[in-house]
């Protein structure tokens, strides 16, 4: 039976162990199976390498965010050790010598030190070692967990004979971008054969990080797209990749469904929209928690428990709705920020200038979320689209939310307007 494989790629500075509040650390906590690793074991006569996976079959993969510290296994909440991206090998967790490398043969090995940019030098995990100020200034470190998970996967996939399928990849800030980063590698090595869907909570590269192809180009095996972007954030070195700077590759002629692809506002600023119980807009980081959960789970992955909070019935997503909208003024005025040496100097975000093009109506509604809840909940996936008014039409991307998931069938509630 196919399997569905699940990624979680934390924020710039971020890690499993960070922030219990923040939403890709709620969903990890709370997805059922094993987390993919390779742990040092006994050598054997059938495996002298002395490494081997922790569990055959494991079903997700938590990367942790560029710059982020190191924690040891003790002080570690689920006892594994991890430290920021480029430190150690991303495979094996050893040094960063292909030499010391027991799955690479010395011939092979001598090969690949001719070519300093071998591609299979970086895929056998001897990639650049940044420092940790350079993570957190230009991401540096984060291919380590592209490759990372191309390699795993064929490793599952091709040895393991695990027959995965489907790669549920989230993440937030420079996570997000790995996400896209990680759908072109995935794109490089398997084709059109892994079928890959991607929750990016405002993607933001960073504003001294080249924007490179790999990050604005969504590949053809995504198949689904759901981008969460921060209304009001005014940092200019925090300016996200948006509906403007992606660039969505259909598949080849007649072989598949173009892909499903939305941009959703959420009030607040870049963190903000993940933090459901501080900030300037708790209820935007519930409400993205939310639609978070409710993606992955349409999309195959599997929970042991629903994360603290990501349960909404339509009414309370529409009290919230409202909350934030009574709040707009008050939140974005403590969401702006002034001129700093990261944030650089203030920079409206298109989102928020071109709002129209996000939503069909801003003085009514935040999102197509909002708007969908409070008109059409029990909205059928076949519908073509949702009435906009005249003059208001769709941009090319905005596919209807039911069709990435976001379906609420057994709340056919009345239709409620928002109050105020």
């Amino acid at each position: 039976m196919p399997q569905v494989f699940t990624v979680f790629n934390h924020g710039t500075d971020f890690h499993r162990d960070r922030d219990d509040q923040e939403v890709v650390t709620l969903l990890h906590k709370a997805v059922r199976g094993t987390e993919a690793r390779i742990t040092s074991v006994p050598p054997t006569e059938e495996n002298p390498s002395g490494f081997a996976l922790a569990d055959r079959g494991p079903s997700f993969l938590i990367c942790e965010g560029p710059g982020s510290d190191a924690v040891s296994a003790e002080a570690a909440q689920d006892g594994v050790a991890h430290a920021h991206p480029g430190l150690h090998n991303p495979l094996l967790n050893t040094a960063k010598d292909l030499k010391r490398n027991p799955f690479i043969h010395q011939d092979t090995y001598k090969r690949l030190k001719k070519n300093e940019k071998a591609f299979a030098r970086e895929f056998a995990g001897e990639t650049d070692q940044p420092w940790q100020t350079t993570g957190r200034a230009l991401g540096s470190g984060w291919d380590d967990n592209v490759y990372r998970l191309a390699w795993l996967l064929t490793h599952l996939n091709f040895e393991h004979r695990q027959d995965i399928q489907t790669v549920n990849l989230v993440g937030w800030s420079r996570g997000a971008v790995t996400c896209i980063k990680q759908a072109n590698k995935l794109h490089e090595v398997f084709g059109l054969d892994l079928r890959v869907n991607i929750f990016a909570i405002d993607p933001v590269p960073g504003g001294l990080t080249s924007v490179t192809e790999d990050i604005k180009r969504v590949p053809p095996n995504v198949k689904n797209l759901l981008v969460v972007l921060a209304l009001d954030d005014t940092r200019s070195n925090f300016q996200p990749i948006d509906a403007r700077t992606l660039k969505v590759m259909g598949p080849p002629s007649g072989s598949d469904y173009p892909p499903n692809v939305h941009f959703l506002p959420l009030p607040g600023n870049h963190s903000d929209v993940v933090s459901t119980r501080r900030g300037n807009a708790p209820l935007s980081g519930q409400l993205c928690l939310h639609l978070a959960h409710k993606f992955l789970s349409h999309h195959g992955t599997a929970f042991e428990r629903t994360p603290p909070g990501a349960r909404m019935s339509v009414q309370e997503i529409l009290d919230a709705y409202d909350s934030l909208r009574a709040r707009r003024d008050a939140i974005q005025k403590a969401a702006a920020s002034s001129f700093g040496i990261v944030g650089g100097r203030s920079k409206e975000r298109h989102v928020r200038a071109a709002w129209t093009e996000f939503v069909s109506d801003p003085s009514w509604w935040i999102n197509e979320h909002h708007r969908m809840c409070a008109l059409s909940p029990g909205l059928d996936v076949g519908a073509p689209r949702l009435k906009v008014p005249s003059g208001k039409d769709y941009t090319p991307w905005q596919a209807l939310l039911p069709q990435l998931g976001i379906t609420y069938p057994a709340e056919l509630t009345p239709r409620v307007m928002p109050r105020g």
